[in-house]
């Protein structure tokens, strides 16, 4: 009688997936052979197997879609009704999001699993950070220090009973500005960048996300060189505004310029992934033509948007781009008929933009910019800069905890009284300042240093993430993440992180980006 046998236990496979990231597992036995021979014609890359996204991942991004979409056709999302909508789209996104789904069938080839969504969202250190900023303000919307009082023809603010140590806020009409109409823009954005970051489980998604926000911004840039040419000074020929130049749908010209400034640099950085991956599989068609029309089309609006410090930025982002965008061409390794295209396609799509903002009347917005070096617009820029300055005397006030989300326009009047340039026009007009026109000293007068510093810890490890993914390296996210750096540029000089469609869609690409580039990672 021989030795009895030995069980050999199989080691478990090694896996490059992230944690709870849908990992299919091998071909069972029962795998028809026609099937069997498709997958692995696609694992050699032979043949292609599509495979459709699940109807509850599908779901939401129809709903974000169209949540990104409403943004700036509802005149920018700075109305009150217009806030609380987006809310309810958040928080439908969110609520998709976490579903648990069954993948099988058609949706999964290799076999049925199953995979449960929270479990990546709890390890998510946005979703942590945003709770307890969402927090941080839902406490100060619940303690409010200050009353807005009036009588009719004055305002003043009211002490009020309070809890001292902890962050307070100021009492005000809804449609005057509180920290509630604030949390429910807040809320909104946190929901959402939630669930784009837990839901979407496809790199088709994610794209398919930015695609849509980018035909969404070129059809409203169409919208608006439509208006240009019209001379009209209502927004889509029929809403009034108290403006003479609104931009497409947005009533500030500088908020105009800074979204179709965001909509140009994902387009180019889509343009730009479509090309090389084109360019490497040796296809003859890709999307990047249409992406690149799309960033014509957007950039020319920024162009003729009358907005200096838009059009100032965007010229910086072509030239750095394209000097970025030059050496990774040379020290990338690609051939140089490659080069050759992306030159003639570089010359092509500047020519297009020069000969259409000539058209617009490119000319009358280079002389507004060359004002900005004259020493007779310094009046305009001692403006901003004690607006800002006033503004830091309000932090001062209170550094650690802020005045409370929304309560910039009520509590500036104490200060700005002791800038006399920015305090009266004239003898009797007492200027009302809505905003600082700083979007970093405003946070800091309203969140103070606690509250500043939750969004920025967030920023913090969306960087960090994506450098750890090796996404720098990367043409399509540095031409993106470049872009979203210069509207942070741009918060120094205005408030277009102020805008709550801006605001949304710049979070929403930062998120985008990132789970984008570990989605390609981990393919």
């Amino acid at each position: 009688m021989g030795p009895p046998p030995v069980k050999l236990r199989s080691k478990p496979a090694l896996s490059n997936q992230p944690p709870n990231s849908p990992v299919r597992p091998p071909l069972s036995p029962a795998t028809p052979p026609n099937q069997a021979a498709a997958l692995l014609q696609s694992f050699r890359g032979e043949q292609r197997v599509p495979v459709p996204i699940h109807p509850k991942e599908r779901a939401l991004i129809i709903v974000a879609v169209i949540h990104l979409s409403f943004l700036p056709w509802a005149i920018g999302t700075r109305d009150v009704w217009s806030q609380f909508t987006i809310l309810g789209f958040a928080l439908v996104s969110f609520v998709l999001s976490l579903l648990p789904r069954q993948y099988e069938n058609e949706y999964s080839p290799e076999g049925p699993f199953r995979i449960n969504p929270i479990l990546r969202l709890i390890r998510f250190p946005v979703f942590w950070i945003g709770l307890v900023f969402v927090g941080y303000v839902l406490t100060q919307a619940l303690n409010p220090a200050w009353t807005r009082m009036t009588d009719g023809s004055a305002w003043w603010l009211q002490s009020r009973d309070h809890i001292t140590w902890l962050p307070t806020s100021v009492e005000a009409p809804v449609g005057k500005m509180n920290a509630w109409r604030m949390l429910s823009v807040y809320a909104s954005i946190w929901l959402l960048g939630c669930a784009l970051w837990t839901g979407l489980s496809r790199r088709t998604a994610v794209m398919s996300v930015l695609g849509a926000l980018v035909f969404n911004g070129t059809v409203l840039a169409i919208l608006g060189i439509l208006q240009q040419v019209s001379h009209t000074s209502k927004i889509l020929w029929f809403i009034k505004v108290p403006v003479a130049h609104p931009v497409a749908t947005f009533v500030y010209e500088n908020h105009g310029g800074a979204y179709f400034n965001l909509i140009t640099f994902v387009a180019v950085g889509l343009m730009a992934w479509h090309m090389i991956r084109s360019q490497r599989r040796l296809v003859r068609s890709s999307p990047a033509p249409v992406y690149a029309i799309a960033a014509i089309i957007t950039g020319m609006l920024v162009c003729v948007s009358n907005s200096r410090a838009a059009l100032i930025l965007l010229l910086v982002y072509v030239v750095v781009g394209t000097i970025l965008f030059g050496l990774w061409r040379i020290y990338g390794g690609e051939k140089e008929g490659n080069r050759t295209v992306s030159i003639i396609v570089a010359v092509v799509s500047f020519a297009f933009m020069g000969l259409g903002a000539t058209y617009l009347n490119l000319g009358k917005n280079l002389t507004e910019l060359g004002t900005l070096f004259n020493p007779a617009t310094s009046e305009y820029i001692d403006f901003r800069i004690s607006a800002r300055n006033a503004t830091m005397d309000l932090f001062k006030d209170k550094p650690m905890t802020g005045w409370g989300a929304g309560s910039f326009r009520h509590a500036f009047t104490e200060k700005q009284q002791h800038y006399p340039n920015i305090f009266r026009s004239g003898k009797d007009h007492v200027l009302f300042w809505d905003h600082a026109h700083n979007d970093y000293a405003q946070a800091l007068a309203e969140l103070g240093i606690i509250g500043f510093a939750l969004p920025l810890c967030a920023l913090g490890w969306l960087v960090w993430r994506l450098c750890r993914l090796g996404g720098l390296s990367q043409p399509a996210y540095i031409l993106i993440v470049l872009g979203l750096g210069l509207i942070m540029a741009h918060s120094w000089m205005d408030f277009p992180l102020y805008n709550p469609a801006i605001l949304t869609t710049f979070c929403a690409i930062w998120i985008l980006t990132v789970r984008w580039s570990e989605l390609e990672t981990t393919r």
